[in-house]
């Protein structure tokens, strides 16, 4: 049987049709049976298309005994992909036909210029590839649109740009949620967890209809389609390694960035962007430079609030975690009979509405608990200690002695020792010397075997003397985690 192959990636009027290259492709059949294999929508960089997969399994499954097609570039623009294509023709005996470009693979010859063709073709491919590249980038460069979703906030607008037409940023009513978000954020004591309670309070959903969640928060506040760039932004983003595609001069104050580049597959937007282009945007940015600039330099510090400033209300602040969705605990208050109270609450309740579990816990007796726990814990370490001390202390001071014994022995016959007996006796010191050296090392290692040597036992009165930094040093030098559920606290330890 003979296989017609046909590809079309794209339809357009200058492009052939699939039924055209059929038609082309029967010409080479005269009474034969054939069987037609067409794949659309599918680029010819390489061979992962449905049809041609087909194709392939027919043919090493013997039911195929001749390709063709309308022209070499249908099976695959790579030459290596075409090679192996072909490779696998002969390894079964089956033969192959362009309908416009005539082809023997039978002989050397023919196999040479259908490889030389296959070079064109990738080449043609490569080209046409830089060239939208270089399109691409010369569109950026005039402050047009540079693709992909547009920036929460804007629109796309059709528009001209030095006489061409092309596309822009254009602002929609969400753009004063992205403002308020950079007024918060520049705030010194405002976490993006603070951001997330406000958006969800008032209902503002992201671009995909879901809460926000940090990394979507930290992608507005990096992208510099927001400001309103002047000298400082031109600064600040060539000292990061960012070609920039205007003057100094052209940063007025008044439009936003654009900001385009290649970065890895599993590489956050805007984690690196050396290398990367930024140009004047055609639109207007709404964010203050020195905003936008205080918010860059609070996420590159990651000044999380809520390990640091929030972290008063407890020592345990980062550590409780809870039971049965794992989101941390944070510091919230009630007002109870005994007044205003700071309790832990699951954020993944009451920030992220994915824990059903409703528990509550004071942060007062969550702490008192954890206290007894670390003051048993660290007589436990106290009481090892001494004992190892006291064990190994003995013998090593009995074995320090019996050395020092033998070195004073030796010193007081050097006297009446002859010059053989003094060489003997020299080495014999050395020897006891490293003797004792190498005693006094496995000692201090011993000493070192328990616990690292920055856990200093304390009891019950050194605890209440502590400050709150210190309590919580000494917590999360000690413990990984603090586990709240409805069944009670647990503690893990490092």
């Amino acid at each position: 049987m003979i296989a017609i192959y046909a590809r079309q990636s794209i339809e357009k009027k200058d492009s052939i049709s699939l039924e055209s290259q059929i038609e082309m492709a029967k010409r080479e059949i005269f009474d034969e049976q054939f069987k037609i294999y067409q794949d659309s929508g599918f680029s010819g960089k390489n061979t992962n298309r449905p049809a041609f997969s087909q194709m392939m399994h027919d043919i090493k499954h013997g039911d195929i005994e001749k390709v063709i097609v309308y022209r070499l570039d249908r099976i695959s623009r790579s030459l290596v992909d075409f090679a192996d294509f072909i490779n696998i023709l002969e390894g079964q005996g089956v033969s192959f036909v362009s309908a416009t470009e005539k082809f023997d693979t039978s002989n050397p010859m023919g196999r040479a210029m259908l490889y030389i063709i296959v070079v064109f073709a990738q080449l043609e491919r490569e080209t046409i590839a830089e060239r939208v590249k270089d399109n691409y980038y010369a569109r950026v460069k005039k402050g047009a649109w540079g693709g992909g979703p547009p920036a929460f906030g804007f629109d796309l607008a059709r528009t001209t740009i030095s006489g061409k037409k092309a596309t822009k940023y254009q602002p929609n009513e969400q753009l004063n949620h992205v403002i308020k978000i950079f007024e918060l954020y520049a705030k010194p004591y405002t976490s993006l967890s603070d951001i997330q309670k406000y958006l969800i309070s008032e209902n503002i959903l992201s671009a995909g209809g879901v809460n926000f969640d940090n990394a979507k928060l930290s992608l507005i506040l990096k992208n510099p389609a927001y400001v309103k760039a002047d000298i400082t932004i031109y600064n600040y983003y060539k000292s990061k390694g960012v070609i920039m595609a205007n003057k100094p001069e052209e940063f007025d104050g008044e439009h936003g960035c654009i900001l385009v580049g290649k970065r890895d597959g599993n590489e956050r937007k805007y984690k690196d962007v050396s290398n990367h282009l930024l140009a004047i945007g055609a639109h207007e940015g709404v964010i203050p430079s020195e905003t936008y600039l205080l918010c860059q330099a609070k996420l590159e510090l990651n000044q999380q609030i809520k390990n640091s400033f929030k972290g008063k209300y407890s020592w345990l602040t980062g550590l409780v975690k809870c039971g049965h969705c794992g989101y941390a605990f944070s510091v919230r208050f009630g007002q109870t009979k005994e007044g205003r109270i700071p309790y832990f609450a699951c954020s993944g309740r009451y920030l992220h509405k994915c824990c059903e579990v409703k528990q509550t816990h004071r942060v007062k007796e969550v702490e008192a608990y954890v206290e007894s726990v670390l003051i048993n814990e660290s007589e436990n370490i106290r009481l090892v200690r001494e004992k190892r001390e006291n064990t190994s202390g003995k013998e090593f001071q009995q074995k320090v002695l019996e050395i020092d014994g033998k070195i004073e022995n030796l010193i007081s016959t050097l006297e009446t020792a002859s010059n053989v007996s003094t060489e003997y006796i020299n080495r014999r010191i050395d020897a006891l010397h490293h003797e004792k050296q190498l005693l006094m090392h496995q000692y201090s290692q011993t000493l070192l075997e328990y616990e690292p040597a920055e856990v200093i036992p304390f009891s019950a009165e050194d605890w209440s003397k502590l400050s709150f930094e210190d309590k919580r040093l000494i917590a999360r030098s000690l413990i990984s985690k603090v586990e709240l559920s409805q069944s009670g606290v647990e503690i893990f330890f490092k």
